[in-house]
């Protein structure tokens, strides 16, 4: 009970964290439905209808309903990308963090070696004294943050996580 309440705080306290980079949230969060409350699985949405970019990469996540609500820039620098995006949003009752990055794989900065390497060798990278989990998928970079850790929770980040990777194919 205790390491999952820790786990919880941390979860909480890195999630806050990452929120910072970003900017504030002033408005109530959208709330991402789950499969199961439909009662409908809906099919994917085809990867080669979306361009191969950033904003591809997030259209394809709103249209396969991994991601809900307005998308916010982040600080992408820090981590040697072009560009970052964020969704916030509640799904199953938790409040959840998905950052999607895209990276010049032939000129990477110092930062973005570092990052990517790291992801690469032991599935987090190091901002701020945090370790950060992320998915490496080609030259895209996937943060999901989720502190319940339930079935429903855990079930839709595997779902956008393969989803994630199937874009990069």
């Amino acid at each position: 009970m205790l390491k999952k309440i820790a786990l919880l705080a941390i979860s909480a306290a890195l999630a806050l964290t990452l929120s910072a980079c970003g900017g504030g949230q002033a408005e109530p969060l959208e709330t991402l439905e789950s499969p199961d409350s439909s009662g409908i699985e809906l099919a994917p949405v085809d990867r080669s209808q979306f361009d191969d970019n950033l904003d591809g990469l997030c259209k394809y996540m709103e249209e396969n309903q991994a991601v809900i609500g307005e998308k916010v820039e982040m600080s992408y620098k820090e981590i040697g990308a072009l560009a970052g995006w964020r969704y916030l949003f509640k799904f199953d009752g938790s409040t959840v963090q998905v950052e999607f990055y895209e990276y010049d794989l032939e000129n990477l900065d110092e930062k973005g070696q570092d990052c990517i390497h790291s992801v690469q060798e032991k599935g987090f990278f190091t901002i701020l004294g945090n370790d950060v989990p992320a998915t490496l998928a080609g030259k895209y970079l996937m943060i999901y943050t989720d502190a319940d850790q339930d079935e429903v929770n855990t079930a839709q980040k595997e779902k956008v996580n393969q989803l994630f990777l199937d874009f990069a194919k």
